[in-house]
This record gives structure tokens, sequence and C-alpha cells, in this order.
């Protein structure tokens, strides 16, 4: 069994080797809004945060960071970056949105290619609900 846990801040540093392959992937499908090392500040910040899912041997097995966004209606959880096996399904992603209850959110967002869109509605019961597009200026 998989156990999600969230990194404190100052130990983002300590496991970063262990997550780092994993976050890797999606940040190069990201669009270019941060970097790996950009994300890591930010995670040692405070502005993110960083969850991990651990095997019964205690090794991590996948990454993911979130950042929260109040809306009007909604306290939304923002995925930014994900990776590994161990992070997206049916076992996990339940304890990562009972934590996000925890944090008042009431919506889990991310932004996702096709593909991504697919695993996210197989995985973890996600919805597309809106495109983005989007340009330099």
């Amino acid at each position: 069994m998989n156990t999600v846990k969230v990194v404190a801040p100052n130990f983002i540093y300590d496991v970063w080797k262990d997550v780092e392959s994993f976050l890797n992937a999606s940040i190069n499908v990201s669009g270019g809004d941060f970097t790996l090392d950009q994300l890591k500040f930010s995670l040692g910040r405070g502005e993110q945060t960083l969850l991990v899912s651990v095997n019964e041997q205690n090794k991590i097995n996948g990454a993911m960071t979130v950042e929260f966004t109040n809306r009007p209606n909604d306290r939304v959880m923002f995925i930014t970056a994900l990776g590994g096996s161990g992070i997206v399904n049916d076992e996990t992603f339940s304890q990562v949105e009972s934590w996000a209850k925890t944090q008042g959110a009431t919506k889990a967002s991310a932004i996702a290619q096709e593909a991504q869109a697919r695993l996210y509605k197989i995985k973890a019961n996600f919805d597309t609900v809106r495109m983005v597009v989007e340009k330099d200026l």
C-alpha cells in the first residue's frame, strides 16, 4: 500500500534527489510556466506544496506539487507538476483529496495536454471542463 506524505518546505532539499526525475517529466510538458529549479525554489519558500507517495519500504514512488488559489466560489488545489507510478491512482489520490479538504480545498484542477487529461480522467475521475489556449504577447 502506498501512503501520501506532505513534505515540509524545510525538507525539500533533503528529498529533492528522490523526486526530481518524477517532476522533471511534467515540467517538460508544462508549457514553460517554470523550470525545475524555479519549482524547487517555490517549494522551499512554501509557495507550493510537495506531496510524495511512498511504498511499504518507505521508498518514494511518485511526487506531486500543488498550489492553492481562492476563487469567488471555490478554493482550488491546482496541480502544478506530478510524476511517478504511485501518485495518481485510486489509492493515493483519495489521500491527496482528503488532505486538500483539510486545507480548505473544494476543487482540484490541473492543466493537461490531451493524453494527460485522459489519464486524469481514468485514474482520478477528473472531468475536462475547459480548454486553455495561450500565446506570447
